[in-house]
């Protein structure tokens, strides 16, 4: 889990906290993290709560205080919207390091992904994979500027273990003929990373008000669209600078096909195996 992240440890400790308190974590999620930066006289008037209610809350997530709290949204605001650029090293001697770049790479990449995976909350992502796997449902896959590289890998490995998937690319005129057929019996996986494209969150808050099920995939700072999120995955975007890692992204994509296979039984090895054969046809044909 992100140390830094409180979406993470407002998730984390949701089991041990009181009904009015999971009142507030659904107020802080539903508009994060903005919620968290108004009073909290405001705060606890939304939740419907006591302000010693949110107080409390405070404190059981190990803060000193609420303005304690608000400092941490804030730094959390701001990495939102850092972007390479700042992280790009400033010359030819700043990329010098003492230890050569596989092995900063494997400390790095490797730490962001392990912990990701420890982080996943089993509960959501047997949730998830229940979605992916139940064929009464289609599933539609998309992500934005660089994500859709995540979207179209799952996408196509999910179409070989069941029918009626579909890759949406990150433009206008596909999305919006996408959310014509959108509805109650659908399944949508969502991926969206900081800094957070616009369509793809408006993309996934009007294929929730159809009545889609939302699995939004992103980092612990949070896409706007978790707060119509079915089922929320995040994983770290930790890597070498200057640019994000979608490594970590990555293994929970393959971890989501991998038990999407295994939840999928005989009938995904049969579509498998339809699959093989018609290749080998391919070939030898």
């Amino acid at each position: 889990m992100n140390a830094g992240s409180v979406a993470d440890l407002l998730r984390a400790r949701r089991a041990e906290l009181t009904p009015a308190e999971r009142r507030v974590v659904q107020i802080l999620l539903g508009d994060y993290p903005a919620a968290g930066l108004q009073s909290v006289a405001r705060l606890a008037q939304e939740a419907g709560v006591s302000p010693p209610t949110v107080v409390r809350l405070v404190a059981k997530l190990g803060f000193t205080g609420y303005p304690n709290l608000q400092d941490a949204l804030r730094g959390e605001l701001s990495a939102r919207t850092t972007g390479p650029l700042h992280a790009y090293p400033d010359g030819p001697r700043a990329a010098r390091h003492a230890d050569p770049l596989p092995a900063r790479a494997e400390r790095s990449i490797g730490r962001a992904v392990q912990e990701s995976l420890h982080a996943l909350d089993p509960v959501e992502l047997d949730h998830a994979v229940d979605l992916l796997t139940d064929q009464g449902r289609e599933v539609v896959v998309t992500g934005g500027r660089f994500s859709w590289t995540l979207a179209a890998h799952l996408s196509s490995f999910l179409s070989l273990l069941r029918p009626a998937v579909r890759h949406l690319p990150p433009e206008p005129g596909e999305r919006n003929r996408g959310l014509l057929d959108l509805g109650p019996r659908s399944t949508v996986v969502l991926f969206d990373y900081r800094r957070y494209q616009r369509d793809t969150v408006e993309f996934g808050r009007d294929a929730a008000a159809r009545g889609a099920r939302l699995v939004v995939c992103t980092d612990p700072y949070l896409s706007p669209a978790a707060a119509a999120a079915t089922v929320l995955l995040t994983t770290s975007l930790d890597g070498l600078a200057p640019f994000i890692s979608l490594a970590a992204p990555f293994a929970l994509v393959e971890t989501l096909v991998a038990g999407a296979a295994e939840r999928g039984g005989k009938a995904a090895r049969a579509r498998l195996a339809g699959y093989e054969r018609l290749g080998s046809a391919a070939l030898h044909g």
